[in-house]
């Protein structure tokens, strides 16, 4: 049983996720900053990537009994992305990974995080336009890299509230 949904956003879609997955399990879903999950209770881990790191992982990970892992990025999905996720965060076999495409906005981020992005931004759309055909959450991630701002094609929680179930 999931105790908390706790999550670390940044422009507002990993709180979007936790959210959904509040209302769908029936857990409370606290930004990490503030979050308390009484007697080692298991959590959900909602957070941003950011050259393949999960930001505040490594907190979350000494505060709380982490059960899973979302992380959510402005990229397309592959399936490669969870394997490059465990890699990158050291993320154990016994916690379960899951792996979201997210919304961008370019002007929430943090000044620093902003003039990276500006920069990553021009590669990513140069990359995919180069490509040819699009899936839909390629398509998804050249609108937010080309114009700063833009949304996932879907909001899917359902894998992950199957596995909650569980």
């Amino acid at each position: 049983m999931i105790s908390a949904i706790v999550y670390n956003s940044c422009t507002g879609s990993c709180k979007k996720y936790a959210e959904l997955l509040s209302a769908a399990i029936h857990a409370p879903a606290m930004p990490l900053k503030s979050a308390y999950v009484r007697d080692g209770g298991k959590i959900i881990y909602v957070s941003w990537i950011f050259a393949g790191k999960v930001c505040g992982l490594e907190k979350a990970a000494a505060k709380f009994n982490i059960a899973a892992v979302v992380q959510v990025g402005m990229s397309a999905v592959s399936d490669k992305s969870e394997a490059v996720c465990r890699e990158k965060n050291s993320i154990p076999r016994n916690a379960a990974v899951f792996c979201r495409q997210g919304g961008f906005n370019i002007n929430k981020l943090p000044l620093p995080f902003k003039l990276i992005m500006k920069l990553k931004c021009k590669e990513i759309a140069a990359r995919l336009e180069s490509k040819g055909q699009l899936n839909e959450q390629e398509q998804a991630t050249l609108t937010m890299a080309s114009t700063g701002v833009g949304e996932p094609p879907r909001w899917d929680i359902d894998d992950i509230v199957a596995w909650a179930a569980k």
